[in-house]
């Protein structure tokens, strides 16, 4: 007995506080010994045949466990999104297949095309895979969050863009809710098949193709005399244009700004023009850096 009831509690404490009744008797605590404990205040019912160990915080983690365990299904869509760090969300979503319980907080899908494949575990919560997650992701937000959530993926190596066109070619279906918004993401996508160091490369891309700036080179590998003086974010060989994004996740330290000064001089000294734009710029002004590389692209090439 005493073994079973610290099993019990031990399964709780790595969800959030929370263990199902079938859980619980799955471990070998009686039937009896969860009522006496509900009596006693040892738990609390907090939904249909779920309980919550006395004294455990309340989390948006707890809560989508608790959605999870009560019907039977896994964390999707923003939830799942959350879940690997694709955005910051605060919405409650499972996904189901079929019928299942309710739940009083939050957001029930249910599908019939979720395959094992599309379903994984972190930190023991069912929850949708990266890629299933962008496609779900594009039913219940815009193109923009979409594509963002893309490249956090990607920069976080979670996922490759092969393997969420794969994703979205297992569900791809005329009308099916998600499926053309990760399409027209996947399409127009400005890196290809890179995968940028940061999220601002992916938005500078992204103005640029907007902006119907000639296409440039992603992370172009300068060279003098065949040795390699720097890696720029994005270039335009024919008139030496080096374009910079100063993400503060790569370039927010002094020994990364020394870098980026060093590396500057010696573009510099090569008879390469670097420009340089930081998050505000791509983020808040975009039509003013696209039209910074409009001039300098038309100066030089005139030159």
């Amino acid at each position: 007995m005493a073994n079973a009831q610290r099993t019990v509690l031990r399964r709780a404490s790595a969800q959030h506080g929370l263990i199902s009744y079938d859980q619980a008797v799955g471990l070998g605590l009686p039937e009896d010994s969860l009522r006496r404990w509900l009596r006693a205040g040892r738990v609390e019912r907090v939904a249909p045949r779920v309980y919550r160990v006395a004294g455990a915080p309340e989390t948006w983690e707890q809560h989508l466990t608790a959605a999870v365990l009560t019907t039977g299904g896994v964390a999707s869509h923003r939830a799942a999104a959350r879940v690997w760090q694709l955005g910051d969300y605060d919405h409650i979503e499972v996904t189901i297949r079929g019928n299942g319980r309710r739940i009083k907080h939050g957001i029930i899908h249910r599908t019939q095309d979720l395959a094992d494949g599309h379903v994984t575990k972190r930190a023991r919560l069912p929850v949708t895979t990266p890629m299933r997650t962008l496609v779900d992701l594009g039913a219940v937000e815009s193109e923009r969050h979409v594509a963002d959530a893309l490249e956090r993926a990607l920069i976080t190596r979670i996922c490759s863009v092969v393997a969420v066109e794969r994703a979205l070619d297992d569900v791809a279906r005329r009308g099916r809710a998600g499926a053309g918004v990760i399409r027209n993401v996947l399409n127009e996508r400005a890196l290809g098949q890179a995968r940028p160091d940061g999220l601002l490369e992916a938005r500078m891309a992204r103005i640029l193709r907007e902006g119907a700036m000639p296409s440039p080179h992603f992370q172009f590998e300068v060279r003098v005399n065949g040795r390699l003086i720097a890696r720029v974010d994005f270039a335009y060989p024919d008139i030496r244009l080096a374009i910079e994004v100063d993400g503060f996740e790569v370039h927010g330290t002094p020994s990364a700004f020394q870098k980026d000064l060093e590396r500057q001089n010696r573009l510099t000294a090569a008879g390469w023009t670097v420009l340089r734009f930081t998050w505000l710029d791509v983020v808040r002004r975009p039509e003013w850096v696209v039209s910074q590389i409009a001039a300098v692209l038309r100066d030089r090439r005139c030159a």
